[in-house]
């Protein structure tokens, strides 16, 4: 191991090291007793497997959040719960602003869409089309535990367990009532949440059956970026003298507005300042050039918590019918109201309006602008002429999206015994989403250009004949009045509605036993089916709308699936000389797709323990993903990713060949080509469908080892080594709008596939709409390395000791998102258009409790996440290019301690309470992003439990 990860390890463990060796000391100073072993242990279902066991150590790495560990984290979000899992990338949650609002999780960073959530071991219907589940549908009080298994499980779940499983398994049998609730608050007084729920069951029937009802409220308020000094920056990279640097900066787009066409790049303005390719901008002082400084920070608009109200209510149970049989049922449903902001609506002519034309005769433009615009753009007189505009329409206010989500969810079904060794069960599974989106702060389009044409009689008047109409003050900050805004002004209301069904049977247990052991099997049959409609507001659909969207087409499809599947687990030796036991597991999966056709996954491997406190798993599993409605059927849909157009003059090193080629092949004039620039860091793409889409494969093995030393009772290591690739995964065409272009540069020929959509441009030249529909085009491949140690020991009359240590090292994690452009690693990298969110080789999370008594425990929680550094680098490195120059070029690593404290009352009532973010931590300065990090501070919680 390098000195460098030596040096990462030193950092990060020493806030847990001390306490553990403490532990350790006064372990071996005090009296120990280990605990009795159980004659027979029950033979159990660990997620990874359908076969029961014996023990819990499935061949596949679990890693489990017990009860316990739930409870000492007293968090209302389960997000939270699986975020501070090593195995687990922040996906998307409270701290996100971006996507529909659901909370997700993703596993090793190979996308969410690639981690199938279930709900005692059977699917939850998705959040939206890409068959996603939101997390928070699911309240932590409803949960059990939460059994994680990292790497391919499609040979026991089916499609979309590429990276792993995350299996919810909620609380059953519970008898009696409990009431509990929480309130948090931030340092900071605000970042405030209240949480109250009751649980309530019983059995009946004799004791035949079993009952249990849970409700819960929970409420999250809205902290913006403005709250935060972090989150209110906009600093932009910059070199100066030969160092990176940073600088104040901005979008483009500003509230003030601008104006530009290439006929006045090199003009000056009426302060003697040189027009550039951002062209003028309104100023306070009056109209000049464009500066940086001028751009516009939307950051203190866009929310640092989103703010959430849910409602929820279970209801699980069970009923002997017989004794060989017991019917079963699930019931869920959740209502939760979501609201997320972003800055105010970008509206900008040429995105929208190719043939706009801007009317000299505005009553609101300066005379000194107007001379001048006539003096160098009309040519003809008639006080027309052609331009860009640009507006930020802060005087709407804030972008909003208002959810609403219903979420619903029922499970049926019979189980039984089929022989003394054999059980048996039928199941139905259907679930119900259904998601009103109304965004706010949108802007009609027609109405927006009708308004910039005058009435030549009156040009505080529009020439359309509509009487709503009032000419447009766009010149400054806030100049428009509320007749102006309101002709413009629009809402939009886009629904979305997911509907998944399933039905399965199985039967498990023992086929015989042979001298090592008994054979257990498992064979089934399942049948699914996934819909969804997306319906989008009319004007998303006639493109005559802008908010956080643009032209946005509806989707609808939907799929079904028939599957066979068999697990086999065969004991070969055991009780042996130095073979403890031998034994081999194997698996596979048919599955017949109405879209992708036929796929097969399976597994191989088995477990090794020479002694019994040692035991070597491994397994080889092929899986597959099939593509979900929207990747196979979603409209066209106008997106906004930034990218560089290597037709600029400036800013791109453009060559002679690329210069001749924009102008021959890709359609920039010429009269433009040596001052032509893109108007936006951000180009117009559209995405969509393609129903001709395959499955996305997936090869994972892993090996690892489980050690109980005798020697030392209660202490528990497991490390794993697992390694995964993905071939044919599913992106927009090209990897993205940027791949795209790097792939059209490297070989300038309109037979060069990705050089084709790129001639998709305005008369000026500038790219829009260019087509990226999705495509079996990326690959992905990830390795690490995984480590638990647990140990637990009694100290006297001074209670009990509880540590566990749960980390992973990332050796790679590695992006290639089309055939012809650079695979890029990710691992140790954050950001920079490839890597997204942070990804740092080194990260763990350690915890220390203390049982002082049967009635008071204090805990304390160490989140370590080793540095990362800026994505670019990454880029950089594998395409060979010149390593950027930058101001902050890494995140540092950083570390999070959480305390927590509880006290039983007595054995009715208990109190708690939490200090999250003790060291009130701000995540590293400029390169970081919020799902991962801390951007709120410390926060404190406190709460009861009532039993009756």
């Amino acid at each position: 191991m390098g000195s460098k990860r030596v040096a990462v390890m030193r950092a990060g463990l020493r806030g847990g090291s001390a306490l553990f060796a403490t532990m350790m000391m006064m372990g071996t100073a005090m009296a120990q007793t280990a605990e009795p072993e159980a004659q027979e242990a029950e033979a159990i279902v660990v997620t990874g497997s359908r076969i029961p066991r014996p023990d819990v150590d499935s061949n596949s790495p679990v890693n489990v959040i017990g009860s316990e560990e739930i409870r000492q984290t007293g968090t209302a979000e389960t997000e939270q719960l699986l975020n501070a899992l090593p195995q687990a990338v922040a996906g998307s949650g409270a701290q996100s602003n971006a996507g529909n609002g659901s909370a997700t999780v993703n596993l090793r960073n190979l996308g969410a869409a690639r981690t199938l959530v279930l709900q005692n071991g059977r699917r939850i219907v998705g959040a939206s089309q890409d068959g996603v589940v939101d997390i928070n549908m699911i309240p932590p009080s409803l949960i059990e535990r939460v059994e994680v298994v990292t790497g391919g499980a499609s040979a026991v779940y089916g499609s979309d367990a590429m990276a792993g499983v995350v299996n919810f398994v909620t609380k059953t049998n519970f008898q009696g009532l409990e009431v509990s609730g929480q309130y948090g608050i931030s340092e900071r007084g605000d970042a405030e949440r209240y949480n109250i729920d009751f649980t309530v069951g019983g059995n009946f029937g004799d004791g035949r059956g079993n009952i249990v009802f849970n409700g819960s409220y929970y409420d999250r308020s809205m902290v913006k970026g403005a709250a935060r000094d972090h989150a209110s920056l906009y600093l932009v990279d910059a070199v100066q003298n030969g160092k990176g640097v940073l600088v104040p900066g901005g979008n483009g787009v500003t509230p003030q507005g601008t104006i530009f066409t290439p006929a006045l790049v090199g003009k000056l303005d009426q302060f003697g300042n040189t027009i550039g390719t951002a062209g003028i901008f309104f100023a306070p002082e009056g109209w000049r050039a464009y500066k940086t400084s001028d751009g516009f920070n939307d950051r203190p608009y866009t929310n640092l918590q989103m703010p959430m109200k849910r409602w929820s209510g279970a209801i699980t149970g069970h009923y002997d019918v017989t004794d060989n049989v017991t019917a079963f049922w699930e019931g869920n449903y959740v209502r939760s109201e979501i609201n997320s902001t972003l800055g105010a609506v970008p509206m900008s002519s040429s995105g929208f309006l190719p043939n706009f034309q801007f009317d000299l005769r505005n009553p609101y433009l300066s005379s000194s602008l107007r001379e001048f615009l006539r003096t160098n753009l009309d040519g003809d007189g008639d006080n027309l002429v052609s331009l860009n505009i640009n507006r930020r329409l802060l005087d709407f206010g804030s972008r909003t999206d208002d959810q609403t989500r219903e979420f619903s969810r029922f499970v049926v079904g019979l189980k039984g015994a089929l022989t003394d060794k054999l059980n048996w069960e039928a199941f139905y599974n259907q679930g119900h989403v259904r998601i009103t989106e109304v965004q706010g702060g949108g802007v009609l389009i027609d109405n927006f250009a009708n308004a910039f044409l005058t009435n030549p009689s009156n040009p505080y008047a529009c020439k359309v004949a509509d009487p709503r109409c009032v000419t447009i003050n766009p010149f400054g900050l806030m100049s428009m009045t509320k007749p102006m805004i309101d002709y413009i002004y629009t809402n939009l209301t886009n629904i979305t509605v997911v509907d998944q069904k399933q039905a399965g049977a199985s039967i498990t247990g023992t086929l015989f036993k042979l001298p090592a052991g008994n054979v257990g099997i498992s064979v089934g049959a399942e049948y699914r089916k996934e819909s969804s409609t997306f319906t989008p507001d009319q004007l998303y659909i006639q493109g005559k709308a802008l908010s956080r969207s643009a032209g946005i087409q509806a989707t609808g499809g939907s799929f079904d699936v028939k599957e066979v599947y068999g697990e086999l687990v065969v004991p070969i030796l055991a009780d042996l000389p130095f073979v403890h036991l031998l034994a081999f597991e194997g698996g596979i999966r048919y599955s017949d797709y109405s879209t992708a056709g036929g796929v097969t996954s399976w597994k191989a491997g088995g477990e090794f323990s020479p002694v019994k406190s040692l035991k070597i798993r491994g397994l080889y599993q092929r899986a597959v993903r099939a593509p979900n409605v929207i990747e196979l059927y979603s409209g066209a849909t106008n997106t906004a990713p930034q990218a560089t157009d290597f037709c600029n003059a400036t800013g791109a090193n453009r060559t002679a060949a690329e210069r001749s080629f924009c102008i021959n092949s890709l359609g920039v004039p010429a009269s433009v080509i040596d001052v032509f620039q893109q108007e936006n860091v951000q180009i117009r793409a559209i995405t969509g469908g393609n129903p001709n889409l395959k499955e996305e494969t997936s090869d994972t093995w892993s090996l690892g080892a489980v050690f109980r030393p005798e020697f030392v009772p209660n202490l528990q290591l497991t490390v794993d080594y697992y390694n995964i690739k993905i071939d044919g995964a599913i992106a927009a065409f090209g990897g993205g709008l940027q791949s795209v272009i790097t792939a059209c540069r490297a070989n300038l020929s309109m037979s060069n596939i990705f050089c084709q959509p790129l001639n998709h441009r305005s008369s000026d030249g500038q790219l829009y709409d260019v087509p990226l529909l999705n495509a079996n085009i990326a690959s992905m491949k990830t390795a690490g390395v995984d480590f638990r140690l647990d140990y637990r020991h009694d100290i006297g009359s001074l209670g009990r000791l509880s540590y566990y240590l749960a980390g992973s090292y990332l050796i790679n994690s590695i992006v290639q998102s089309s055939p012809i452009v650079a695979a890029v690693d990710c691992a140790g990298y954050i950001g920079g258009g490839t890597c997204g969110n942070a990804n740092p080789k080194w990260r763990f999370t350690q915890r220390l409790t203390w049982d002082v008594s049967d009635a008071f425990q204090v805990s304390l929680r160490h989140r370590f996440l080793g540095s990362a550094k800026d994505g670019r680098i990454a880029a950089a490195k594998a395409s060979g290019g010149a390593m950027p120059l930058l101001a902050v070029p890494e995140t540092g690593q950083i570390s999070y301690f959480d305390l927590s404290a509880s006290y039983d009352i007595d054995k009715s009532l208990s109190i708690y309470g939490m200090i999250d973010n003790l060291g009130d931590h701000n995540p590293p300065f400029q390169l970081y992003e919020r799902d991962t990090y801390d951007a709120i501070g410390r926060r404190f919680t406190i709460g009861f439990r009532k039993k009756f």
